[in-house]
């Protein structure tokens, strides 16, 4: 049953994305903005350092989350709903074709 709930949160997870984490995206243009000092936390996650901006793509969040989330016993992480939620996510963000640029210089 797990897998099956994985599943179907994988697709929920994907469509989540595929709708939400593009630039020119109507959701994405209305998210709002959450900044301290040169880190933008929300909706992505941005450092800019001397000028130039160091931007971590939701995949790579993601699959961060998802490595930690097989040793953690309890807690939100600990379920197969956020899992399968986490790996849709970072299919679709590995769907875009800058998804191996990390940094990128601002002008």
């Amino acid at each position: 049953m797990e897998l099956v709930y994985a599943f179907l949160s994988s697709i929920a997870g994907y469509l989540t994305f595929r709708f939400t984490s593009h630039p020119n995206s109507r959701i994405h243009k209305k998210l709002p903005q959450i900044k301290l000092k040169n880190i933008q936390i929300f909706p992505s996650i941005r450092i800019t350092i001397r000028g130039r901006i160091i931007h971590f793509h939701h995949w790579f969040s993601f699959t961060i989350l998802l490595c930690i989330s097989i040793f953690v016993t309890g807690g939100i992480l600990d379920s197969w709903l956020t899992r399968g939620f986490l790996l849709g996510g970072v299919f679709q963000g590995l769907r875009f074709p800058d998804r191996n640029i990390f940094q990128k210089v601002s002008k």
